[in-house]
């Protein structure tokens, strides 16, 4: 389908141009016309040298990543007059429509085809399941959209290069006028629907942070614009759609849903080529998955809004929407029921989204992995331990055949999780331990990136804090198991160890000791000196203890009576282990004995 316009501006074509290649697999070609297209529109303050090569100017006012990936001069080969990018956008477009009109191998037929094989795209190796980053590349025709439409395709190609996500936010922010400095750009002149992916995106990059709390203002913000677009059609009547796109832009309601559309178009406006559908869908679906991960008071709502979309979907050319259409109907309402402790019923829906995984992806994708991940979380929680270990395995050795060591580290965590309930300590202790030692070779590797400044930790990686954080978790669980074994020489070895690293974790010195997590585990050291005869190594302990009690709530250690086996999972150990998690900034899972 060709722009409606018959003379887009030179940055509409330079972006145009690199959508076409990004259709036809030619990502580097593709990134080069979005390095044009950023360089020359009007809006930047660039200049044109004497060979007629474009270049962005030292003072143009980028965010520093930006600054540093836009090239100072551009090949004077691709920076031609408009009739010639007028003419070589049009022999692509051709070129586009004949390839998808024949078909090709991983395609499904119609408008939009990406030129690779779903199943190998390396994009679903990142990006969390039940997530979506905006994989369709856009067109449009005037500068003040091009620069929008710029940043986000370059995203995109910037994401598959696995470019730090600091670096891909940096561009995102800077193509919606979030990175400051004066260079004339008004937002809200721009198409709504641009910064509504524009924020989508951003919000997914948030989440793969672990900053779920502005990831889901990112996709509240995308789809306030486009209910708000969805509101301005309604009022229109839906007449005069094509001379009244302009009045949506500008707007943005406060309402967070975007009512289904029985009436579809494949794209929002005529200045802004992109599928409908797929962008209704990657919003919603984005604002579902982080409402229900933060327990948002809407979340049943939205669920049910996504729900209400998907149901209605008719546009199925692009070869996502139909995943995101299956996702929206069965792994958000199996998530909703899993948070709101509806087993039963999530079951049913993660097997249904396992079943049309496996055909969509294969039976050894990450996806499948992610899935009895879930699943054996909730056979975990019925009690089946059995069925449980069964789903867990299953999603480990696809994770170690994928090669990725965190998810391996937290699947053995699970497995040693469900042998210890079973009673099966000496298993579960081995699994502890090999899920323990992952861990520290990850942060072993982080470091040493991290001190060698050739090479820097790809963004995509979790911190070592958040690392450290999980490894206490699992130390708890082996000081547990060695207690309960009798082996009170390895227990007091591994809570020492809990002590140092949650003390290192808070600062040290007194801060640690008047921490309430570390002063709980001092408690839990301390009744094992009690118990090994080590009277004095346990007065010294308590007295400790005492010091760093500002409160003066000696009810602490009515918590931690020596004979309380389950000492670890009481109410106020998971608080304080909360309270752990916020104070390095890091997002603490279940608390550290939870089997």
């Amino acid at each position: 389908m060709m722009i409606n316009h018959e003379h887009p501006s030179k940055p509409a074509l330079q972006n145009n141009i690199g959508a076409s290649l990004l259709l036809k697999n030619s990502p580097s070609a593709a990134k080069e016309r979005f390095y044009a297209s950023i360089a020359t529109n009007s809006h930047l303050n660039v200049g044109i040298d004497r060979d007629g090569a474009a270049y962005a100017c030292r003072r143009m006012s980028y965010t520093e990543s930006l600054s540093q990936l836009i090239p100072n001069d551009l090949c004077p080969k691709i920076d031609v007059a408009v009739p010639g990018l007028i003419w070589f956008d049009n022999k692509l477009q051709r070129e586009v429509m004949k390839h998808n009109h024949h078909g090709h191998p991983g395609h499904v037929r119609g408008h939009g085809s990406i030129c690779c094989n779903p199943r190998n795209d390396d994009l679903e190796t990142c990006v969390p399941l039940g997530l979506e980053y905006f994989q369709h590349p856009i067109r449009v025709q005037s500068n003040v959209d091009a620069r929008v439409a710029a940043g986000i395709n370059l995203s995109l190609v910037l994401f598959r290069e696995n470019h730090p996500i600091e670096n891909l936010l940096g561009v995102l922010q800077w193509a919606v006028g979030m990175g400051g400095g004066p260079d004339g750009f008004r937002a809200q002149d721009s198409d709504p629907i641009l910064r509504a992916i524009a924020h989508s995106n951003m919000g997914v990059l948030r989440f793969m942070q672990e900053k779920y709390k502005p990831a889901l203002n990112n996709f509240d913000r995308a789809a306030s614009i486009l209910q708000s677009m969805e509101n301005n059609r309604d009022r229109n009547n839906n007449q005069h759609s094509d001379s009244n796109s302009n009045s949506d832009r500008g707007h943005e309601h406060s309402s967070a849903f975007i009512s289904p559309n029985h009436e579809k178009s494949p794209t929002f406006s005529s200045t802004v080529e992109l599928p409908r559908d797929y962008a209704q869908l990657t919003v919603m679906l984005n604002f579902t998955r982080t409402a229900i991960q933060m327990k948002d008071e809407r979340k049943a709502q939205i669920c049910d809004h996504l729900y209400d979309i998907a149901s209605t979907i008719s546009y199925k050319d692009f070869y996502r929407i139909r995943w995101l259409v299956d996702l929206s109907k069965k792994y958000m309402s199996g998530l909703l029921h899993h948070h709101e402790e509806h087993y039963g019923r999530a079951l049913e829906d993660y097997n249904a989204i396992l079943s049309v995984t496996r055909k969509e992806w294969g039976h050894d994708h990450i996806h499948v992995a992610a899935i009895l991940e879930k699943k054996g979380m909730v056979l975990f929680e019925q009690r089946k331990y059995q069925n449980a270990m069964l789903s867990y395995l299953a999603s480990w050795k696809i994770y170690e055949h994928a090669g990725d060591d965190l998810e391996q580290s937290r699947l053995l965590y699970a497995i040693g999780r469900t042998l210890h309930d079973r009673e099966e300590y000496s298993d579960a202790l081995s699994m502890y331990q090999k899920a323990i030692a992952v861990r520290e070779k990850m942060v072993s590797e982080l470091l040493e990136m991290s001190n060698d400044t050739k090479k820097k930790p790809n963004a995509l990686s979790l911190t070592t804090k958040s690392l450290t954080i999980d490894s206490i978790q699992i130390w708890c669980n082996i000081c547990r198991i060695h207690q309960i074994m009798g082996d009170l020489d390895k227990a007091l070895e591994a809570n020492e160890k809990i002590v140092q690293m949650a003390s290192e974790m808070v600062g040290g010195g007194e801060i640690a000791s008047s921490h309430t997590f570390v002063r709980n585990r001092m408690i839990v050291l301390g009744n094992l000196y009690t118990e090994m005869g080590r009277l004095d190594d346990a007065m010294e302990i308590f007295t400790q203890v005492a010091r760093g009690n500002s409160d003066g709530e000696w009810m602490i250690t009515s918590h931690a009576r020596p004979g309380m086996e389950d000492i670890d999972s009481n109410s106020f150990a998971v608080q304080a282990a909360k309270r752990l998690g916020k104070v390095v900034g890091g997002r603490l899972r279940p608390h550290a004995a939870a089997a």
